[in-house]
Parts: C-alpha cells; structure tokens; sequence
C-alpha cells in the first residue's frame, strides 16, 4: 500500500495522492494522468492495476533510445488494455502505432482507451509466424497471461506475422517492436523472421521461458544473424539494430514471396 503511494507521489508530485486514492479504492473508470493526453479506464482486476504501476509508475518503456531514433511506426504486440500504446503515443507523438490484442476483454478495453488517439490502429489478432487460425488460451496467468496455440481449447483466433502486419498497413520499416506476447516469441522468431527482423530499428521484449520452454533460445539465435546491441532494462531486454536495411513495398514484399 505504502509502496503506490511512494510511486504515485514520485511521479506525479502531489497529484500522485488523488492518482493512488482512485488506484486504491479501484475507482478507476476515468484515470487522468499529468502528461497524458487523455483520460484511460482501468478494471478492477489486479492485472490492470499492475500493468499501470508497470508503465506509468515504473516508466518500463522509458528507454535509453538512440537520440538519432525518431519513431514513426510502433508495433505493440501483446497491448493488452492499451496503456503502452497510450504511453508511446504521448512520448512519440508523431508515430503511427498498430496495437495487436488477441484476447476479447482486453481488446474491447484497449479499443476505448485508444480511441481518442487518432494515430493508434488497434489490431483484434495475435502475433505467430504466420497466418492461421489459433487459440486463445486461458491457464490461469490471468488478463495479462493469455497463451496462443494451435490445435487447443478455446478461442478460436486467425493470427498473422508481422510479415503480414508490415504488408496490411504498407509499412516497410518499424521502429519500435515491443513484444509481450507471453511465449508466441518461440514461434515468431523461429521461421520467418527474416521478412521482417532486418527492417526493425529497435526491438523490446519480454521473453517467457517460464511459460514456454525454448523462448529465449529461439531469439537469441534469430538474432545472432543481425547487428542488434543489447541492453537490459527491467524485466524487458532492449535490441537496438546497429545495421537496420531500409526497404520499399516492391522489395518487401518481393522478399516475402521468396521465403513463402
């Protein structure tokens, strides 16, 4: 209790105690916050109450970038109810950002805290190594710890490859990828990676072996193949690309097709 008033009152000065009191008392159907444009809903559910101490208190996403990094397109995979987008979109407030949840409840949520952001695309999908239909999964990690699988009980989902993300919003370079995408990182980053890793300036992820055995050998070695740099911030590692390729829809897409 003691420790959210601390962090409430460290980073937003007095303010933090109205911003603790409504945390506290769960009176969070309007949250306003100093530097964020506008007002966002938390549940009730403890899972958004610790995505908000992540993101807004502990500033998780408050990364050393390169200062010659400018963002203009942001992926959020695995945006839950939408707060790190809404953090991006008030620090870069120039980047497009294609926000990917696969979970129903959550989605609904992060489609209306993000609408008043014209610049963020909430995407209703889940991030694979390619495009097939999946399912959600539910084992017991709570809103924050939904798992995808084929060939499983439940929601039935067609997820797709950034790949395809790239092709759908005629991207051609992302400069920001964050993925918590609890375990999928085995699969994205185990085949196909290669239409898309090259294009990617900064990459922050969260990798979970403690769910899915193999997670972070699968991104280590995809990414042995580039220059990243890499830093540890928090429980998220940050790969900064060191030799980013610059590409255009015709050869992004002519790379695609070869590797299908």
């Amino acid at each position: 209790m003691f420790g959210l008033l601390i962090n409430c009152l460290t980073a937003f000065g007095w303010r933090g105690l109205i911003i603790y009191w409504k945390v506290r008392t769960r009176m969070t159907r309007s949250v306003s916050l100093p530097g964020i444009k506008h007002p966002f809903r938390l549940r009730p559910q403890r899972a958004d109450g610790i995505s908000f101490r992540e993101i807004f208190l502990r500033r998780l996403y408050d990364l050393p970038l390169p200062k010659t990094l400018q963002p203009q397109v942001i992926i959020d995979g695995g945006a839950n109810i939408g707060l790190t987008s809404i953090f991006f979109a008030n620090r870069y407030p120039n980047a497009r950002i294609i926000s990917v949840e696969p979970d129903e409840n959550n989605f609904a949520v992060l489609s209306d805290n993000v609408r008043p952001y014209p610049r963020i695309t909430p995407v209703k999908s889940a991030i694979w190594h390619k495009k097939e239909q999946i399912h959600v999964v539910d084992k017991g990690y709570g809103d924050r710890g939904f798992m995808i699988e084929k060939n499983a009980t439940g929601t039935v989902l067609e997820a797709q490859s950034l790949s395809d993300l790239l092709q759908a919003h005629n991207i051609t370079q992302i400069d920001i990828l964050k993925l918590d995408i609890e375990g999928s990182e085995k699969e994205v980053f185990s085949e196909n990676y290669d239409t898309w890793l090259p294009y990617t300036r900064c990459l922050i992820i969260e990798l979970h072996d403690r769910m899915k055995h193999g997670c972070s050998h699968a991104v280590f070695k995809a990414l042995l193949d580039y220059d990243f740099s890499l830093t540890i911030q928090g429980d998220n590692l940050l790969f900064i690309n060191e030799s980013p390729v610059r590409a255009t829809p015709s050869t992004q897409k002519a790379h695609l097709t070869a590797t299908i």
